[in-house]
């Protein structure tokens, strides 16, 4: 399926707090329009999902914290009422502060209406036919203690750190060591992980699983680093 993104001047800061009550509000807007759609909202490490109804195909936001990215799926774009609720998405897209506003393109008629509007066409992301090269990952910041693993410069993986019952196989960096205190009081944190909206990749099981065992003693450093920064500064 083709993809369009609209980059976006958000009018703040992101914003996380206050999507439920959005939700709700949007909820009561529909049903005035005579539409009694159930909005429901999911929380997932990194992102959250608001359904658009109960049934299974219904309309979803994906809202990515980690890349500031709002992803429509499932909403068409082809009536006057289609395209006004589209519009509301969009207001709502940048008052949040996202930076990008992804939409999938089943008729010409949503690429003309999201062509209007500035979006471009997002590249397919082909396999990744080489084997992962340790010296070409790399880890960097992204919003509050989301990170990315890199490959060769360009996104790879966001990673969200996690509490965990275990940890991971391999080396314990004193980073991570540290992070355990810091964080859970001595429970292991580990990182849930999913593909980056930009990557140009599509990773099979095994070189994902290399992306995040070389990028992992990388990732606790820049995480503490991150956690660190975020603390109050006490005053001497």
């Amino acid at each position: 399926m083709p993809w369009m993104e609209l980059s976006l001047k958000p009018t703040r800061d992101w914003e996380e707090e206050g999507l439920a009550d959005w939700a709700e509000a949007m909820g009561a807007y529909l049903v005035q329009r005579g539409k009694g759609i159930k909005i429901s909202l999911q929380m997932l490490p990194g992102y959250q999902i608001v359904k658009f109804g109960e049934e299974q195909g219904a309309g979803e936001l994906l809202i990515s914290s980690a890349e500031r990215l709002i992803v429509l799926m499932g909403l068409a774009v082809k009536s006057p009422k289609e395209r006004e609720f589209a519009e509301i998405l969009l207001r709502f897209a940048q008052e949040k502060g996202a930076l990008g506003l992804r939409v999938p393109i089943n008729y010409v008629a949503e690429k003309v209406f999201w062509q209007s509007r500035g979006a471009q066409t997002v590249p397919e992301p082909v396999p990744l036919r080489e084997e992962i090269q340790k010296d070409k990952v790399g880890v960097k910041p992204l919003h509050k203690h989301s990170l990315m693993v890199t490959y060769k410069n360009k996104p790879a993986l966001c990673l969200e750190p996690i509490y965990c019952t275990a940890r991971p196989k391999g080396p314990v960096s004193m980073a991570a060591r540290r992070l355990e205190k810091l964080l859970g009081g001595g429970l292991p944190i580990g990182f849930a992980s999913r593909v980056s909206a930009y990557s140009p990749w599509e990773f099979e099981r095994r070189k994902w699983d290399d992306l995040l065992a070389y990028s992992r003693l990388e990732a606790y450093e820049v995480l503490e680093k991150l956690v660190l920064e975020s603390l109050p500064q006490v005053p001497f």
